[in-house]
């Protein structure tokens, strides 16, 4: 199971290093090639710009989504936690324990 949790946090670590060097590739393209000389319709960097931009806003967007699902997440576990452990540590009223109070 260790080997497991290695090679998975060994891939999640992959992964975001990859996706670090492509933002930072594709900014670095579109910095350097914005001034180009563009022939008009069909340019070919015109379409890579595109491409690169594309890619950064689809980057962004998936790790904005990803960031807002795991705060919604642990705002979740927390409020949960919360709400049982006042359910738990309540203490007991006398119509709770069906007290019967004789006077």
């Amino acid at each position: 199971m260790k080997y497991l949790k290695n090679s998975r946090r060994s891939g999640a670590l992959l992964l975001a290093l990859l996706l670090a060097v492509t933002l930072f590739f594709s900014s670095f393209f579109v910095l350097t090639h914005f001034q180009h000389d563009c022939i008009g319709t069909g340019c070919h960097v015109c379409a890579e710009i595109q491409t690169c931009i594309r890619t950064i806003h689809l980057i962004s967007g998936v790790i904005g989504l990803g960031l807002s699902m795991i705060v919604a997440l642990i705002s979740a576990e927390n409020l949960a936690r919360i709400y049982f452990a006042g359910l738990y540590l309540r203490p007991f009223s006398l119509v709770r324990l069906k007290v019967r109070l004789n006077n």
